[in-house]
């Protein structure tokens, strides 16, 4: 049985296996890779704890389908429709059946990560606030960038050092800064450097104690 949580991409283009491959890439997760539906029945771990991301219109047995398919089983595997061929009913008819989400192609990374992060926390032993392993999921769902920011905030840098530091705009560091908090479930460098600390990911070692005086500007960055 699988330690961490595994997603499984279940669709019949090899193009969509290859970019969600480097979305989720580096994330702590356990990704899977099946062409077809009856392929991920056949050959998955079906009890390891992890979500699906499928498609919905596959060769085979159809995405819908499989979803019925895996309740009729009373398999617990939190189901993510991502398609390119969608329509209200399919997503009302998903829905309904217990789905996470319904998401059309093409899909913004972070509107993805959320999901995933979202089906993952049904499960107690990656869910529960304070959860180490709930906190060290959300961290993950960051983008390279967001978890730099958060490092240097957590580190006590101010807005304007973190923007020199990494040679980005001051607004472009306020907003990473707001929304990584937002996911994060953080209001103050204080919350996030507690969180880093919780789930071991160090906080920026060069920081030094030039930020003793931090501030929390920009934390309310109207950006999502």
């Amino acid at each position: 049985m699988s330690t961490v949580p595994v997603v499984r991409i279940i669709d019949d283009d090899s193009h969509i296996h290859d970019a969600l491959d480097f979305v989720l890439e580096g994330r702590g997760w356990e990704i899977r890779h099946y062409w077809s539906a009856e392929a991920f029945l056949a050959e998955d771990f079906l009890s390891d704890p992890g979500c699906a991301v499928v498609d919905v219109r596959m060769d085979g047995m159809s995405g819908l389908v499989l979803q019925r398919e895996l309740r009729r089983r009373r398999i617990a595997v939190p189901v993510i429709f991502l398609t390119g061929h969608g329509t209200i009913d399919m997503a009302v008819d998903a829905m309904e059946s217990g789905a996470v989400t319904f998401l059309t192609k093409p899909v913004h990374n972070d509107k993805l990560i959320r999901a995933i992060v979202r089906a993952l926390e049904m499960f107690p032993q990656f869910s529960g606030a304070g959860s180490a392993e709930a906190a060290r999921i959300a961290f993950l769902s960051l983008s390279d960038r967001e978890r730099e920011v958060v490092r240097l905030a957590a580190s006590g840098l101010r807005n304007k050092d973190i923007s020199l530091k990494l040679g980005i705009a001051l607004r472009t560091v306020e907003c990473h800064r707001a929304n990584a908090f937002r996911k994060l479930g953080c209001r103050r460098a204080a919350d996030a450097k507690i969180l880093l600390q919780t789930i071991g990911a160090e906080t920026d070692p060069d920081a030094g104690d030039a930020a003793a005086d931090s501030s929390d500007a920009g934390l309310f960055c109207s950006r999502t």
